[in-house]
């Protein structure tokens, strides 16, 4: 049977994904093994990994909190106001404008040997940038994730620098200028954006590899701070411990 033009398309988008890991993978590992293993000194270090994102970025830190399979640890910046569920022009506003970063971090105490991952796709945005900068300020090493290529083109904010410039480390999520990858004919502007897939992957990608090195290192699966999902037999036996260790440090859990 023929492919009917919406199976090719979808075809193309999923083709297109896995292009862009592909390329993640060979152009980014270094800096993952580099990041992951910082992420390893953090966790000996019992200190926390903040995690970051306003808009859509927002999910980024969504998926490292409480999540099965991932990091006690991992600690989100959330507020509800740069959330898109509570009011997508505020959010908007709000992420272009300045003395929001400092607000957000005064709630959370950052302390030097900190860990700070700030997603933002175009990596230009006045608040990203901001909380950035000031993170270098109270000690934070800072691990930025953003499309280069787009932060390369977009309009830069009244910083004058882009995200990955103030970061320690700086890694491509291999997106296109506007996220959306696919021209379709009749249609003026792409579709299906990127950097959500390519934001988890690059996540997950992190913790795997950090939890590979703690046990490197001779941590033993009792000492893991992993969730575990709690559908599982003895889950919420583990978590409980876990969390008993984290939840001094990390204040939504």
């Amino acid at each position: 049977m023929a492919k009917s033009p919406s199976s090719e398309v979808i075809e193309s988008y999923f083709l297109a994904i896995q292009a862009l890991q592909g390329h993640v993978l060979k152009s980014q590992s270094e800096k993952l093994i580099q990041a992951a293993s910082r992420m390893a000194d953090t966790i000996q270090s019992k200190k926390r990994i903040l995690i970051f994102g306003s808009g859509h970025s927002h999910m980024m830190a969504e998926e490292a909190f409480y999540r099965a399979g991932g990091l006690a640890p991992a600690t989100p910046i959330f507020s509800p106001m740069l959330m898109l569920h509570e009011d997508p022009y505020l959010s908007s506003r709000l992420e272009r404008s300045s003395g929001v970063a400092a607000i957000l971090l005064e709630r959370y105490h950052p302390n030097p040997g900190e860990m700070i991952f700030i997603f933002s796709n175009s990596g230009v945005n006045y608040l990203p940038v901001e909380l950035g900068i000031l993170a270098h300020q109270f000690g934070l090493y800072v691990v930025s994730i953003s499309a280069l290529a787009y932060a390369q083109t977009a309009g830069l904010s009244e910083l004058g620098v882009r995200l990955d410039e103030v970061a320690d480390l700086a890694i491509d999520n291999g997106g296109i200028p506007g996220d959306a990858l696919l021209k379709l004919e009749g249609c003026d502007w792409r579709v299906g954006p990127s950097s959500t897939i390519l934001g988890a992957l690059i996540w997950n990608s992190l913790v795997v590899e950090c939890v590979a090195c703690l046990l490197a290192r001779g941590w033993q699966s009792s000492e893991l701070p992993v969730i575990a999902s709690l559908n599982m037999p003895g889950a919420a036996e583990h978590n409980e411990d876990v969390l008993a260790q984290w939840r001094q440090i990390n204040l939504h859990l």
